[in-house]
């Protein structure tokens, strides 16, 4: 309803589990690095736990979409389950045909294991996410912890994710479950929102959703905030309501009083933010489907709708209501509503020119991926040739490798490297921007032959995870190293891992050197394989001595 209204693709505050929408928060962050950690170590139990209303399910849709393609993967939404009824959900997840009438627990075990044996002899793994997980029964937790057993001489065949509310947690300490709590190779609890986070996470969704303003003031967040307790799901229905009463009303922004009215609407409490007059406020919900249809009747008729709101009212204060909440209420929306409102050109407004948004910067075409190469080898003091038709082969020639990328804004800003983003208009087109610096949530982008910081909500909405980053290999060679390699590479790998060679053959790749490797991916959610490869050689790089190579967080804004 107010989408369009306000400029928006559509609603931002929807409560669905849409990954697009997952704010990353620092917490966010760390708990999908957990995450990930945890899943590629393989085997055993990771847990993610959090109140409700804090993320949990759209994280985990943002993990599951991050999965690797040698996984399959079995969704339990009804953990109040027998143990039996548990194996035969899995088997129906994971496409295991069995006679419902006569299959016994035992025969189904059977049948999960040859299917297994059968999945991993492929190179494939297979993973079981239970959400609501601290309904499950002690009898079918147990059952789980059996399953774990299902393993061959290298690996285990079977990870579960459990996901549920604290109470999980609790759970998993009792002592008649410490069996399995000592399987849980990864765990991780999302807390509320602070107040600077809920600001962040609000600016974010908007972005997403095709806001260039700011459509809440700083007061009205603050409320949004106290009255959520930094609950996202009680935030997007706060915000949700909020606008729709601000698109009543003809207000380009919500203010502090149309954000604590929307929250009361929600929220009531005795004796707070419960009107006793008899001209009660009038729902916002009720007001904008009466505005809509052009007619409120409150003991009079309407006699004129709300303007129109001007674009221009881009600043971060509504200067049509106020917004302190020391004043008295405003009058109540079934006022405001039935109130002609003034013509917006009647109210004298003096902004200072803005510059162009990134949505507005990412229509020029000439965003070339051309200049975007020649702004990252600058970094590098390298100048790229006109007409140069591969610009990673002018980077090897110099001794750098180009590092593809095709994953997340988490991967990349942990490579601290400097990179080329590939943008995708809303058409489709697409644009090429390099990546400089990045502080806080604060990102530094070389677009042609212009500097300018973003706040990361606002490229967010525009990549699609497509990077090239520059690194530079040690020794100018970028083989993979594993065991058995031997070379000058190797000496450098054992000098940054600080890991000496038993035998004296500091050149060789031997076991000890690749448990080094193993833990130090795992310190870093890589993929604990035990070979360097580039992404891991990356992180290698950020930890050995080496001034000249270009950071991203070196760069300041």
């Amino acid at each position: 309803m107010y989408a369009p209204y306000f400029h928006l693709s559509e609603p931002p505050f929807s409560i669905a589990p849409n990954p697009r929408y997952l704010y990353p928060s620092p917490q966010h962050q760390e708990a999908l690095a957990h995450l990930t950690y945890g899943i590629g170590a393989g085997g055993g139990f990771v847990v993610l736990t959090g109140e409700v209303g804090t993320g949990k399910t759209t994280l985990c849709r943002c993990l599951l979409d991050q999965l690797p393609e040698d996984v399959d993967l079995a969704l339990i939404f009804n953990p109040r389950l027998s143990p039996r009824e548990l194996l035969a959900s899995i088997c129906d997840e994971l496409h295991i045909a069995y006679s419902e009438d006569l299959a016994s627990l035992k025969q189904l075990i059977d049948l999960l294991n040859r299917y297994l044996l059968e999945r991993h002899a492929r190179g494939r793994r297979t993973i079981v996410l239970i959400d609501e997980a601290q309904n499950l029964s002690y009898e079918v937790l147990e059952q789980i912890r059996l399953l774990t057993n299902l393993e061959t001489h290298q690996a285990k065949l079977l990870q579960f994710i459990l996901v549920g509310q604290p109470e999980l947690g609790a759970l998993l300490a009792q002592p008649h479950l410490r069996q399995l709590s000592q399987r849980i190779s990864a765990r991780f609890h999302l807390r509320p929102l602070n107040v600077r986070e809920t600001a962040a996470y609000i600016r974010h969704r908007l972005a997403v959703s095709g806001a260039a303003d700011s459509l809440f003031s700083r007061l009205a967040v603050g409320e949004i905030h106290r009255r959520s307790g930094g609950i996202p799901r009680l935030i997007n229905l706060i915000c949700d309501r909020a606008l729709l009463g601000a698109y009543s009303l003809g207000k380009p922004s919500v203010s502090f009083v149309i954000a604590r009215k929307a929250a009361r609407e929600l929220m009531p409490k005795r004796g707070i933010g419960v009107s006793v007059r008899s001209s009660a406020a009038t729902p916002l919900a009720v007001l904008a489907v009466l505005s809509v249809a052009g007619s409120l009747y409150a003991g009079y008729a309407l006699r004129s709708a709300p303007a129109a709101v001007p674009r221009q009212l881009s600043t971060l204060w509504n200067p049509l209501a106020t917004d302190d909440p020391s004043k008295p209420d405003a009058p109540s929306f079934s006022a405001q509503v039935a109130a002609p409102a003034k013509s917006a050109d009647t109210v004298p407004i003096v902004t200072a020119e803005a510059e162009p948004s990134f949505s507005e910067l990412i229509a020029d075409p000439g965003l070339t991926r051309d200049k975007a190469f020649a702004s990252l080898l600058s970094l590098w003091r390298i100048d790229l040739p006109d007409g140069t038709s591969d610009p990673c082969r002018v980077a090897e020639q110099k001794g750098l490798r180009c590092l593809p990328i095709n994953g997340n804004w988490f991967q990349l800003r942990n490579l601290d490297h400097p990179a080329v983003l590939e943008f995708a208009t809303p058409d489709g087109a697409k644009r090429y921007a390099a990546i400089v610096g990045i502080r806080d949530e604060k990102i530094e982008l070389s677009l042609g032959e212009r500097k300018r910081t973003f706040g990361l909500a606002d490229i967010l909405p525009f990549w699609r995870g497509s990077a090239i980053v520059l690194w530079k290999p040690p020794g100018g060679d970028a083989p993979a190293l594993a065991m058995g390699s031997k070379g000058e590479t190797v000496r450098w790998l054992r000098h940054v891992l600080r890991a000496p060679a038993q035998d004296g053959a500091d050149d060789y790749f031997d076991a000890s050197l690749r448990d080094r490797v193993i833990a130090f991916q795992a310190e870093h959610g890589l993929a604990p394989d035990g070979v360097a490869g580039p992404y891991t050689m990356v992180h290698l790089a950020k930890r050995a001595d080496d001034s000249g190579v270009p950071r991203l967080s070196s760069r300041s804004h």
